[in-house]
Parts: C-alpha cells; sequence; structure tokens
C-alpha cells in the first residue's frame, strides 16, 4: 500500500471517436486488433460501418490499437483511451488524505517481534517491538511490550505523538462530557451524555442533557439531529453513518483487507488499485448541513471515495459523486469481481446480463469502455490489464496502447508506491516485468511463492526460509521473517 497526493491534472478515459456510447450496450463479439488508428464522427448514435482492415494477434510486445463496430463491440484497445489533461474533482478539499509518504515495509521475525525496512530493503528498526503500525500524520507507532506507544518517522527517528493543536478533546468530569482545546482549557462544559463522534473539521456528534443525539459546532451550538444507529468524524466535508443490522453477513469476512487496511482513517491511499467487493457494511453519508447524501437504509454502499460512491438497492447499481447527483445507473450492473483506479477515477464495472466488463468513469459517469470484457484489473502507474477468454493484454490508461499481449493465462501484481517493476505469474513461473512491458532478463529464485507489490527498489516475497525481501534483479535482500506488511 503506498500514498499519492490527487494529481493536479488527472488522465481521462475518453472514446476515440468522441461520441457518447449508451449505457446499455452489449457486446457479443470483440473487434479483432488493429495496426492503425480509426477514427470517425459521431454523436449519439453508433456507426453503421466498421473497419476489417490488416488484422493480427501476437503473445509478444506490441503496439496494437482500437476500433468500435457497429454493434458497439470493442477490440482492444489504442485511441479508445486518450488523454484529457483537466479532470478534477469539484470542490474536494482533501485534507484527510495521506500524502507523498516515502513506502517502508513492517515484517515479524522468528521471535514474533516486528521491524521496520526501507523501499531498499534496508533495515531501519531491528525487531523488537509488539506491534507496528502506520499512524496519522504520517508517523508509526510501535508497542514494546506494555509500555506506552512509541512513535516514530518513516526514516526510524523518535517522534512525537501526532497531534492536533486546532481540535477540541473530549473529557469526562461528574457522568457528563465536554470539551477542552490544547491548553486544557474548558471550552464546552461538561453537559453531554455521550460523545458519538469527536470533533473534526469544526464538528463533533454528542448525545445532548434531553437525550437526542446531534451534531454541534466548537461553540456549542446544535446544528442538526442525528438520529443514526452508528456516526463517524467529518472527512473531507463527509461523515459516515451506519445502520446497526443484526445478522451475521460472510461479505465482511470476505472483505476484511477492505475495512481493515485500505480504507483506514489513517493509511488510505487513493492511488493503490482495489479490488471491489461490497463489506456488508450498511453505510451512509451526509454533509455538514446534516443533508443525506446516501441514505444507509440502502441494500449496500461502498465506502466513499474521492469521486463519489457505488450504491445498490432493488437489484440495480448507480454511482453519486460526493454531492449526491447519480452520474451512472442505475440498472443491472455490479462491481464485484471489478476494479477501482480512484487515482485517474475509472472502474471496472460488471453488466450483470451479459457477465462482461466495462469501465466508468467516475469522474462524470460516462462509459469508457463498453461491457465486452471477462475482466479488467487496475494495476496502478496508469496501467491495466484487460482480459478476453485466455488472452490477457496490457494496456496504458493514458493511450489506451496495448504494451503486451498474453495467450494464456497470467497473474499480474499491481504496481507498488515508486515502483516501476512488477511480478508476472504464468503458471508456477515467477517473471518481472517494466511498465513498458518488458520481461526483466532476471532468473527469479525457484523457491518463491508468494509475491507482493513492489514499493520503491523492494518487494515483499516468500521462499523457503519464509517471508522477505527482493530485488528488482531477483536478489533477496532479507530473508527469515514470518510475516511482512507495507505501511
Amino acid at each position: 500500500m503506498h500514498r499519492s497526493s490527487l494529481k493536479s491534472s488527472l488522465l481521462a478515459a475518453v472514446l476515440a471517436a468522441s461520441w457518447a456510447l449508451p449505457l446499455s450496450v452489449s457486446a457479443e463479439k470483440p473487434a479483432e486488433i488493429y495496426s492503425h488508428e480509426h477514427r470517425e464522427s459521431h454523436t449519439t448514435t453508433r456507426t453503421e460501418s466498421s473497419t476489417r482492415t490488416s488484422s493480427s494477434t501476437t503473445s509478444t510486445h506490441t503496439s496494437s490499437s482500437v476500433s468500435v463496430d457497429k454493434e458497439g463491440t470493442a477490440g482492444i484497445l489504442g485511441g479508445l483511451l486518450v488523454p484529457t489533461p483537466n479532470r478534477k474533482v469539484p470542490g474536494l478539499v482533501r485534507t484527510a488524505r495521506e500524502s507523498h509518504l516515502a513506502p517502508v515495509f513492517a515484517g515479524r521475525d522468528s521471535k514474533g517481534l516486528w521491524g521496520l525496512w526501507d523501499a531498499r530493503g534496508r533495515e531501519i528498526l531491528a525487531p523488537r517491538y509488539k506491534s507496528l503500525e502506520a499512524a496519522s500524520q504520517g508517523l508509526l507507532e510501535a508497542r514494546e511490550g506494555k509500555k506506552e506507544l512509541l512513535y516514530f518517522t518513516r526514516e526510524g527517528l523518535p517522534a512525537q505523538a501526532p497531534s492536533n493543536p486546532a481540535a477540541l478533546t473530549a473529557f469526562r468530569e461528574n457522568g457528563r462530557w465536554g470539551f477542552r482545546d490544547a491548553e486544557q482549557r474548558t471550552v464546552l462544559a461538561p453537559v453531554y451524555k455521550e460523545v458519538r463522534a469527536d470533533f473534526s473539521e469544526g464538528i463533533a456528534f454528542v448525545v445532548n442533557a434531553q437525550g437526542k443525539s446531534v451534531a454541534i459546532d466548537t461553540r456549542g451550538r446544535e446544528l442538526f439531529a442525528a438520529p443514526y444507529d452508528q456516526v463517524f468524524p467529518f472527512r473531507d466535508g463527509l461523515a459516515e453513518t451506519r445502520r446497526t443490522v443484526r445478522s451475521f453477513n460472510w461479505a465482511s469476512l470476505a472483505s476484511v483487507a477492505l475495512g481493515a487496511a485500505l480504507w483506514d482513517q489513517n493509511v488510505y491511499m487513493p492511488d493503490q488499485p482495489l479490488s471491489l467487493t461490497w463489506d456488508g457494511v450498511k453505510r451512509g453519508y451526509i454533509d455538514s448541513s446534516g443533508q443525506v447524501i446516501v441514505d444507509d437504509r440502502n441494500d449496500a454502499v461502498f465506502p466513499m471515495t474521492l469521486w463519489g460512491t457505488f450504491v445498490k438497492d432493488k437489484g440495480e447499481l448507480w454511482f453519486v459523486n460526493r454531492q449526491g447527483r447519480v452520474l451512472f445507473g442505475p440498472g443491472k450492473y455490479d462491481i464485484d469481481g471489478g476494479g477501482l483506479d480512484e487515482q485517474e477515477g475509472l472502474a471496472a464495472v460488471r453488466d450483470k446480463g451479459t457477465g462482461k466488463f466495462g469501465i466508468v468513469d467516475i469522474s462524470d459517469g460516462s462509459l469508457r469502455l463498453p461491457f465486452a470484457w471477462d475482466g479488467v484489473q487496475f494495476l496502478g502507474q496508469q496501467r491495466m490489464l484487460v482480459k478476453e477468454g485466455n488472452l490477457s493484454r496490457l494496456v496504458s490508461e493514458a493511450t489506451g496502447q496495448v504494451l503486451r499481449t498474453w495467450q494464456q493465462p497470467v497473474t499480474l501484481t499491481p504496481f507498488g508506491s515508486q515502483a516501476e517493476t512488477t511480478w508476472v505469474r504464468e503458471g508456477k513461473t515467477w517473471q518481472l516485468m517494466d511498465r513498458d512491458g518488458n520481461l526483466l532478463s532476471v532468473q527469479v529464485p525457484a523457491d518463491v511463492t508468494q509475491t507482493a507489490s513492489f514499493q520503491g527498489q523492494a518487494a515483499p516475497a516468500k521462499g523457503k526460509q519464509g517471508w522477505g525481501f527482493m530485488d528488482a534483479q531477483g536478489s533477496w535482500l532479507v530473508q527469515g521473517l514470518k510475516e511482512v506488511h507495507s505501511l
């Protein structure tokens, strides 16, 4: 997992012919790969002709392009996705995001103690801690025995605990709650029965003296009622609410990484490619005026992204922006098995009728790739893997260029932070590949059985001696660890 701020200029994916493809389009047979670009002028209707010139299929390095025929079917991909440099998130102030943090690894040794390694595989903190995790403000927190938490920079230097001098903190006195400032001066007297969510962005949620759940500002003024089962602090202008459902949901176990890692308040990174799934949490969102943006009574709501979120209810799916406006859908779609490249504002969505995947631009809800593909995996670093039967194609999100084609099933690991290299697995064989689809002429040790994303110049890998870190030359840097994590 890695961190990066959203670029001021994001690359959009727009149709090469600059026409609006209806969202209900389906595709039975993708067109062939073409050795030249085919562009025509369209408005809102599909072309009545298609091009059928010099086609080819190859399993070697290639730079093919794409065409869309009169049935709305599409081949891969060149010319279909082109840059639009001015895409921005309207009105979004990303105050709660961590950005430009140096990637580091936490590793647990045979004694169960955690240490820290940098993106070159060099030891920064020797394994001596009972726990080692990411904290807010880019810091790391560690616990040594039963002592209090220790804080470190990502270079391994001691640091003070993260703090927010402008925030008010809750205190309890005579069974009631109040708030103090950084100087421990009482700002709001202890009159509240409960603090439901601490102050964030100038708003807290409390239970007042009359037993009602309300939002208050830093002067104690009640802003609006908050009659939700659960409510969480504001983040970038929105607060998450949750509805309690007293039933066991397997989805909550299946997506534990989604809830516990990628969407953690402290370590969430928008540029980390994410496999989409529903996590079983009955969530909704409200804005700072108390207006419901997404109702938690829907069947399912995905965690909020920089662009908005997916909502599912009564068998239909739609995508709303952060102001609650529907951009895509509703329709018979689903996100299970799809993917999200939040950095570029793209999501892979499945048509429930055909079972095929397409790509939705979640900045405006337009369809950037028709529902014609058996799978789409976002890899980060403006790369994606598009699958059609046994064929897999590495594609540039920026240009649509096909960088490499495989004619048999292949597994690619997403690119990590500051990484130019990733893993390719064909059968039981591991190889290393750069961003341009070139396989590196290095020999990966035969005992490697599991790998994770490169972060900088090192990647976690598992061999006969357990977990460790390997460089882009296929050489072990560290071995013998029981567990590793990217922080």
